[in-house]
């Protein structure tokens, strides 16, 4: 029985178009959807060394992008009748999602899968198979 899903939303804006998909989910099951943002600080000290960024002021810029993208998320799961709750943590994202999983006890992860193709879709693909090895649960790629 599915009674919490954690939602990856990224904030590249994939997780918008699975938004429909998992609050449809939700609502089937009477579960409730924990969205999570994960900010990786180690995309902050990549362009500290490449462009010479600030790293905190970077950080900053990802939690506020990561918030965007979840009030977004929130906005359409309540707006379809989903209920949800909102997390945003720091660290590497399949670490901090397996991580959140457990804490959560969470009954299915759900991930929306990139929709670009070369470096950005092999990422995408990586951190999915390193979060079904790590997570105790299920997890629905969508």
């Amino acid at each position: 029985m599915v009674k919490r899903i954690l939602f990856v939303v990224s904030a590249t804006g994939e997780s918008i178009h699975g938004v429909k998909f998992v609050a449809e989910l939700a609502i089937s099951t009477d579960a409730q959807i924990i969205a999570l943002n994960v900010v990786d600080t180690s995309v902050a000290k990549h362009l500290k060394t490449a462009t010479g960024a600030d790293e905190a002021e970077t950080v900053v810029k990802l939690e506020e992008d990561g918030w965007h993208y979840l009030y977004d998320v929130e906005d359409s799961c309540k707006s379809l009748g989903a209920r949800i709750v909102l997390q945003q943590e720091e660290g590497f994202p399949d670490g901090a999602v397996a991580a959140a999983a457990k804490r959560f006890k969470a009954d299915l992860v759900v991930v929306p899968r990139s929709r670009a193709g070369g470096y950005s879709q092999s990422r995408s693909e990586r951190f999915i198979m390193s979060l079904i090895e790590r997570c105790q649960c299920p997890v629905l790629v969508v």
